[in-house]
């Protein structure tokens, strides 16, 4: 559209040009000048049209990657939930522990617990290293790879903490011996604290329109 007004315009400008110049050599440099500032808007216009076509290809790619990475985050967030799940379980067991007396102890009820809890904690340790990275950029990716590596290192380590304490579960074993051996385990062995929040702000902050 823009074009075609500025084709409408030379025209009748050059024709009115050509009507009121005294001289052909008057009407031919004003012709030149008019060429040129045609072409300079003309040039400017496709410039600008260029860059909005840029910055919306820009804007269309950014929001895709949004959409992928809130897919991605919305599963594993639901794969945290499960890790958390399990971890509260396992101190539930401890908790049991420490208000039980020896009268009501029943070692082979709490390793049968402890195994269970175990096989669970195994199925969402694999479900952690099986988690992938999405398209979202190298950038990006880099950190979602840092918090893929961070969440196995917790499942790992929350793994391991449960899978001893199953063992030191296996009867015969006394009360006070066991409580003495899971704290020691619990001390040595829990996962530090999954910490990607840092992580989480620099991809949003990326994809940010």
């Amino acid at each position: 559209m823009i074009y075609l007004f500025l084709i409408s315009a030379a025209v009748i400008s050059i024709a009115i040009l050509y009507k009121f110049s005294p001289t052909r050599k008057g009407f031919l440099a004003i012709c030149a000048l008019l060429f040129i500032v045609f072409s300079a808007s003309a040039f400017i216009h496709g410039r600008q049209v260029q860059k909005e076509e840029i910055t919306r290809t820009q804007r269309e790619k950014l929001q895709e990657q949004q959409k992928i990475f809130g897919e991605w985050y919305a599963a594993y967030q639901k794969d945290i939930d499960r890790l958390d799940r399990n971890w509260q379980s396992y101190h539930n067991i401890l908790e049991i522990l420490r208000t039980i007396d020896e009268e009501n102890f029943n070692s082979e009820a709490i390793h049968l617990r402890f195994k269970e809890l175990e096989q669970e904690s195994v199925e969402e340790q694999l479900k952690m290293h099986m988690l992938k990275p999405p398209n979202i950029g190298n950038e990006n990716r880099e950190l979602v790879e840092a918090i893929i590596h961070k969440t196995q290192r917790y499942a790992n380590a929350q793994t391991q903490t449960i899978s001893m304490s199953a063992i030191e579960a296996t009867p015969p074993i006394d009360l006070e011996t066991l409580k003495t051996r899971l704290n020691d385990i619990m001390i040595r062995e829990s996962p530090e604290g999954l910490f990607t929040a840092q992580e989480i702000s620099a991809i949003r902050a990326a994809l940010k329109d």
